[in-house]
């Protein structure tokens, strides 16, 4: 499954103060996330970065699909455009968290019919050194009169976190832990860092896929790094060799680390034979399994696999299709030291689809499949983790009760069944 390299535009863009009742006018707005992992939503769904460039303010980053916006003509204009207000609510972190900055910005894209854009812009918000803080971002579609709220944590605080680098490539800014090309890549030092002497760290590591949920004994794994060189950094440094786990660190300080991963060329779609073998231990007996890995012709064996599970051609491309599709998307969200779809999430989505209902907050995502509060239904609670390896680690509560659930969702599959 190949994918044509984006290219970026930036939205024309117009800062605009904006009461607060500014968004009262939207008739409708998002409380269920099941469009995060439901791509046929088209709901605005950003990638963010935050950037603390400056002791009194920090940079917004945020990359938008145009796909995810609806396009329309305003009144007697006949240009096809999209315009999104972003709304930003900064809070102490605590209970009862102190209001301390808000404002909406308002963002235009004039419709080029291009292929395969990403559209990009960014914010500055008021964001004291020194503190932690909540953010609430609200992102309204005009055209399609929508609301849809993210909740972020923000660590401006000494101790510091990723947030006070900024990693690009080809000049293009990294939002995410993963680096998905093997090219150079820079790294932008914040002025607030002081250090200079930095410790860089790698390790070439494949990490276990988690186990089924009804295992109840599935303790993080750790990583011990194999190699380390010291690398001076004045305000930025390019780096060309790195590997699958990595992490700059100050030389004389155990804060502001920053950590970031590459798995292989072209991740997270899967684009090669051997990239198809592991993910279909979710699936397979131990023997089937074992079967296709040791293959000497393991394009043979993985389509024979399948042809097993589907019997009728047809069929078995439509399952092919469907369970790769789940890879890549559990790659695309779910990643940290370990693929996504090795991470709790990713075993989940990759076997059960896409939940009927996501609910998320600060702290965890609950999945509930089925109908909420039928007896039927089967609701899978991911904890947040604060982890300094990742934002994005989740881990599930596990209950030996979804045995039974999971070897029918395990067995569908194994019937040429897609759960869906």
């Amino acid at each position: 499954m190949k994918r044509v390299k984006p290219t970026y535009l930036l939205f024309s863009i117009i800062m605009l103060l904006f009461l607060g009742g500014c968004y009262s006018s939207a008739t409708t707005s998002s409380n269920d996330y099941t469009f995060l992992y439901d791509e046929s939503q088209k709901l605005i769904s950003p990638k963010i970065k935050i950037y603390h460039h400056q002791k009194d303010s920090s940079k917004v980053y945020f990359q938008i699909k145009p796909s995810d916006l609806l396009y329309g003509r305003m009144k007697s204009d006949s240009t096809l455009t999209s315009r999104v207000l972003m709304r930003y609510t900064i809070y102490e972190d605590r209970q009862k968290g102190v209001l301390i900055d808000s404002s909406t910005f308002a963002f235009i894209d004039y419709d080029t019919q291009e292929e395969n854009v990403l559209l990009e812009a960014s914010a500055t918000i008021f964001l004291p050194y020194g503190r932690n803080y909540k953010m609430q971002l609200l992102f309204r579609d005009v055209y399609k009169d929508f609301n849809v709220a993210y909740n972020y944590r923000i660590d401006k605080s000494p101790n510091g976190n990723a947030s006070y680098y900024l990693v690009k490539q080809d000049n293009k800014i990294q939002y995410q832990e993963l680096i998905g090309s093997h090219k150079d890549i820079t790294i932008l030092k914040s002025p607030l860092i002081k250090e200079t002497k930095f410790r860089f760290d790698t390790l070439n590591y494949s990490f276990k896929m988690a186990p089924p949920p009804f295992i109840t004994n599935s303790p993080p794994p750790n990583i011990n790094f194999e190699e380390s060189m010291v690398v001076q950094i004045e305000d930025s440094i390019t780096i060309a060799n790195y590997k699958n786990i990595n992490r700059l660190i100050p030389l004389d300080s155990s804060l502001r680390r920053l950590y970031f991963y590459n798995y292989y060329e072209g991740f997270p779609y899967v684009n090669k034979i051997e990239q198809m073998v592991d993910p279909i231990r979710y699936v397979s007996t131990t023997s089937e399994y074992k079967k296709v890995k040791e293959a000497v012709n393991p394009k043979k064996e993985i389509d024979d696999f399948w042809l097993k599970l589907g019997k009728d051609p047809a069929k078995v491309k439509v399952m092919i299709k469907e369970f790769y599709s789940r890879v890549e998307l559990a790659n695309q969200h779910f990643s940290t030291f370990r693929e996504g779809w090795k991470s709790d999430r990713g075993i989940i989505y990759v076997v059960y689809g896409k939940p009927n209902t996501v609910y998320k907050t600060l702290n965890s995502e609950i999945w509930i499949y089925g109908e909420e509060n039928n007896i039927l239904s089967v609701k899978f609670i991911f904890n947040k983790i604060d982890a300094e390896e990742s934002e994005n680690f989740y881990i599930l509560e596990r209950d030996s009760d979804f045995k039974n659930n999971w070897y029918r969702a395990v067995d569908d599959w194994r019937k040429g069944r897609i759960n869906s």
